[in-house]
């Protein structure tokens, strides 16, 4: 030895006090429970995977595919055709941009005419453009010369008597 050492017995290099204890389970033991889980779980996989096999099989078996992205207009008229087409009553809006159009032709109509809006009570409506133009000719004379002043010599007034606050910076 050249480092001086000796060599020890096996009885020297025990400790009497020390020891572990000999009733724990083994290694053997705990290998043999997680083989036998991973047992159990494959046949419960197969089990559970035969027994949706086997009571699905009549629920699928009859009838193809209803996906319409998937399905061709024959497979369609066998479920009873599109269904965008054949939806049952009542249809609240089948054709929304058509119907958007009738209202603004129909709200166009009315602010460009005039009308009865409640015959009884003599109310009547009048063409918008008309409107402004007697709004305009009511407008008291020296308001109407200060905010034309206005509009001309800073170029932020939006109309007669009023002023635009954010010289024409409005966001957007």
């Amino acid at each position: 030895m050249a480092n001086g050492s000796k060599l020890l017995e096996p009885e020297q290099i025990e400790h009497p006090k020390v020891a572990y204890e000999r009733r724990d389970l083994s290694h053997r033991a705990v290998f043999a429970f997680f083989l036998t889980l991973a047992c159990a779980g494959f046949v419960i996989e197969v089990g559970i995977w035969g027994i949706f096999r086997q009571l699905g099989k009549p629920e699928y078996a009859d009838h193809q595919t209803t996906n319409p992205m998937e399905t061709s207009d024959e497979e369609l008229k066998e479920i009873g055709g599109d269904p965008t087409r054949s939806f049952p009553m009542p249809r609240l809006q089948p054709d929304p941009v058509a119907d958007l159009n009738k209202f603004r032709i129909q709200q166009e109509d009315r602010l460009s005419s005039y009308g009865w809006i409640d015959p009884q009570a003599k109310k009547i409506h009048i063409p918008i453009e008309r409107t402004i133009d007697i709004l305009g000719s009511s407008w008291p004379q020296d308001q109407q010369e200060s905010s034309a002043a206005e509009d001309s010599s800073t170029g932020t007034g939006i109309g007669p008597g009023i002023k635009d606050e954010r010289k024409g910076n409005y966001g957007w």
